[in-house]
């Protein structure tokens, strides 16, 4: 059995690590890797990235990141009010959002 590591960008009104139904709609781009050593590298040069692009960013069991700036808002009919847009990023292993070992926690910091 083959297993299969995606590194996924999300832009929404929700953090990633919320998984509502319907997260999908939030899918900017979807990286596809065959090997785990790509997609760790992939996903720690993105949250770097992120990090320098935006000044506020929250990260949930290491592999799951939120970035944001105030300014950047989308209304929302629904709710008459002004949302915060967040900027995601995920490491996903077999669907399922990675866990790193301990040893590899340390590279999960920016």
């Amino acid at each position: 059995m083959s297993t299969s590591w995606k590194v996924i960008l999300t832009k929404g009104e929700n953090e990633p690590w919320w998984f509502f139904e319907g997260w999908e709609k939030d899918i900017v781009t979807e990286y596809s890797f065959e090997e785990k050593h790509d997609a760790l590298v992939f996903f720690l040069e993105k949250l770097k990235t992120l990090h320098n692009e935006y000044p506020h960013h929250r990260q949930k069991n290491d592999s799951m990141a939120a970035f944001w700036n105030e300014e950047e808002k989308e209304f929302c009919e629904a709710c008459d009010d002004d949302l915060q847009t967040y900027h995601g990023l995920l490491l996903m292993l077999d669907q399922k959002p990675y866990v790193p070992t301990d040893e590899e926690k340390a590279f999960f910091r920016v």
